[in-house]
């Protein structure tokens, strides 16, 4: 006896497939350095960014004793360098660091490898702990659409000093990644990183690389 095949129901929605993620960490995985820590300078000047890291002492002291943690380090740094500044002027500072220093900060073999991975079937994201602004600019350079960073607090144009959500590091890069595709089904298929920051985020891919760029 032939079983017959139940019609649809008109208000079943169609199954949505899943976006396979490709995700790279930036700072010490595409990069040979920490970029944040690079723009700090370019964005303050070496004199106001000398003066800034000594009366963050205490604050590193804490930070050295483990009575607090690295995301309220970042906290701290971002409250000093950018509390009550134009967000204009972050923008347009964060498109020169983007096209002027960047690029010479990029590891043997990074770009290539993100081309490869920057078609179908995948959809790649950098993932990383460093602000959104400069890194949204130089993806762009590269024809990446999408990003994941740490987002500052910007109100009526200028910027609180707040970061605005999670710190993406650690933990709260999954929390970003888990928030940014909240209404979409994803897969990580792979990641890649070189620190602690990036270890959940490694560990919820299906395949993960380790310093991929280092000789």
């Amino acid at each position: 006896m032939s079983q017959k095949v139940k019609p649809m129901s008109k208000s079943a929605k169609p199954q949505i497939e899943p976006v396979r993620m490709v995700a790279f960490d930036f700072d010490g995985t595409i990069t040979t350095k920490d970029t944040f820590a690079l723009f700090l300078r370019y964005w303050a000047g070496t004199a106001k960014w000398a003066l800034n890291l000594i009366r963050l002492l205490p604050v590193f002291i804490l930070y050295g004793l483990r009575i607090i943690d690295r995301n309220s380090v970042k906290r701290h740094v971002v409250r000093r360098f950018f509390k009550n500044k134009s967000h204009a002027e972050l923008e347009s500072k964060a498109q020169k660091f983007a096209r002027e220093i960047i690029p010479g900060l990029i590891r043997d073999g990074a770009l290539e490898t993100l081309k490869n991975k920057n078609k179908p079937p995948y959809t790649l994201y950098i993932v990383s702990a460093s602000i959104t602004p400069y890194l949204r600019e130089w993806a762009k350079s590269q024809e990446i659409t999408h990003v994941i960073a740490t987002n500052l607090e910007v109100v009526n144009d200028r910027l609180t000093g707040e970061i605005d959500g999670e710190n993406c590091w650690g933990p709260g890069k999954m929390a970003k990644i888990s928030s940014e595709l909240a209404e979409i089904p994803y897969i990580i298929e792979e990641a890649y990183g070189d620190s602690r920051g990036d270890r959940e985020m490694l560990d919820a891919a299906h395949v993960s690389y380790w310093q991929p760029f280092r000789l």
